[in-house]
């Protein structure tokens, strides 16, 4: 058991302290602070790391890598709803099913899903279709690969748009708005690939889980802003007659944690939950100091997060594939980037928004993350795709994840710096009797 513990401990120190050396040495390049620590994960973990370390036999040959893979998990996922938790306590989830919201997560799903149905349908080649010995559908196949490039990283934005202190700004309301129902879409897109990979497609559950989403959602925003939000308020007050502290913010994270399960039980990723359920409060007098309380745990768990993404990348998996499919990760990775910076940033356009505001939308719902990961996990497992093919599309996940955010702070940064030139709106006389 101590032996256990000692690695535990051990792990989560050489994670925080190169999380914090990579906050600095990515600074002094004026980028995010997520693609330091990326980076990191991708020099720690099975692309330089843990094949140095077996070359020279301080691990195992037969070891997966360095970090402990449950572990890790565990960290990402309370990173992940941290940090959600604390974009919601900054967002009016009433905003969430704006119509320029749904314009922008129509086009976001819609065109990468069709594109990249079409890329992996024409160019995997038919090496790739061997799974296990037996041949996968052509078409079930590239099913699946273009659901991966459907759904948007909500930590990708949001870290960004944090750290830029943009939360409460007309992009930042469109891209978490449009992120949530881009989450819903893309379950119903893993629906419907899934079932066609079962031979055919029952549009009866398609229905039913598009309204127990939808159902989700409304009953959560008149829930918790009607009785969650009073109810913490009042645990508030009777901890401190008791003497006691931090009682509201306790309650706070019970509700985050509660609303994180129930979204995933109904098929929704938990950071959905979290949205909420930060949104819940978002209005609420105790708002300050649950920001403050959530963004220390933040601090410590939300990095794990990004690591993890690091972590997933195999170069030396990638590069056991043939050139053919080495050629098709190119383009899919052109076409995941594209199509979703057009598919949002024109709808953006469409519904009023200034072009630097469509661009930074645009780019803001690049990013790819758990969501697309979890469905290329469920078609490797369905054996619908092989592990040649699994890793070319996890590489793609995390550079379409990377390479948004400079492009998106360099928007936001001018956005910012407009409205900072912008006169200040006349005040209107004021209005007498007569």
């Amino acid at each position: 058991m101590a032996s256990g513990q000692e690695q535990v401990f051990l792990q989560l120190t050489v994670i925080l302290f190169v999380s914090v050396a990579s906050h600095f040495v990515i600074k002094r390049f004026r980028q995010p602070t997520i693609i330091g620590e990326i980076g990191i994960g991708v020099l720690l973990g099975p692309t330089v790391a843990v094949p140095l370390l077996k070359g020279v036999g301080v691990l195992d040959p037969a070891a997966a890598g360095l970090f402990d893979e449950q572990l890790i998990g565990l960290f990402a996922s309370l990173g992940a709803i941290f940090l959600l938790f604390l974009i919601g306590l900054e967002t009016d989830v009433k905003a969430i099913f704006d119509r320029k919201n749904v314009f922008v997560a129509l086009g976001g799903v819609v065109v990468p899903w069709i594109f990249g149905f079409l890329i992996a349908f024409l160019m995997v080649p038919d090496s790739s279709l061997l799974v296990d010995g037996a041949r996968t559908d052509r078409f079930v196949m590239a099913t699946f690969v273009g659901a991966t490039l459907v759904a948007t990283s909500t930590a990708i934005a949001a870290a960004v748009l944090l750290e830029l202190g943009m939360i409460g700004t007309n992009v930042a309301r469109t891209i978490m708005g449009a992120v949530i129902v881009d989450d819903i879409l893309a379950l119903l897109v893993l629906s419907l690939s899934v079932g066609t990979a079962g031979g055919g497609v029952n549009p009866f559950s398609i229905a039913y889980l598009l309204a127990v989403s939808a159902a989700f959602i409304i009953l959560i925003m008149y829930l918790g802003t009607r009785y969650f939000s009073r109810f913490v308020s009042w645990a508030e007050a009777k901890g401190v007659k008791s003497g006691l502290v931090h009682t509201g913010f306790m309650v706070a994270m019970a509700v985050a944690f509660l609303m994180a399960f129930l979204a995933e039980a109904i098929g929704l990723s938990a950071v959905v939950g979290a949205f909420l359920a930060g949104s819940m409060f978002s209005s609420n007098a105790l708002r300050k100091d649950f920001r403050e309380g959530v963004a220390f745990l933040g601090a410590i768990f939300t990095p794990v997060f990004f690591i993890s993404l690091g972590l997933l990348v195999n170069v030396g998996a990638v590069g056991e594939a043939g050139p053919e499919l080495l050629l098709f990760g190119v383009v899919l990775f052109g076409i995941a980037f594209v199509t979703k910076l057009a598919g949002c940033g024109v709808a953006a356009r469409w519904t009023g928004m200034s072009r630097e505001e469509s661009l930074a939308v645009g780019f803001g719902m690049v990013p790819r993350g758990e969501v697309g990961l979890i469905i290329a996990l469920v078609a490797q497992q369905a054996g619908v795709i092989g592990a040649d093919l699994f890793s070319i599309i996890v590489l793609v996940m995390v550079a379409v994840s990377v390479m948004p955010a400079p492009l998106l702070r360099r928007y936001l940064v001018r956005i910012k710096a407009a409205e900072a030139r912008a006169p200040p709106a006349p005040t209107p006389p004021p209005q007498g009797p007569f």
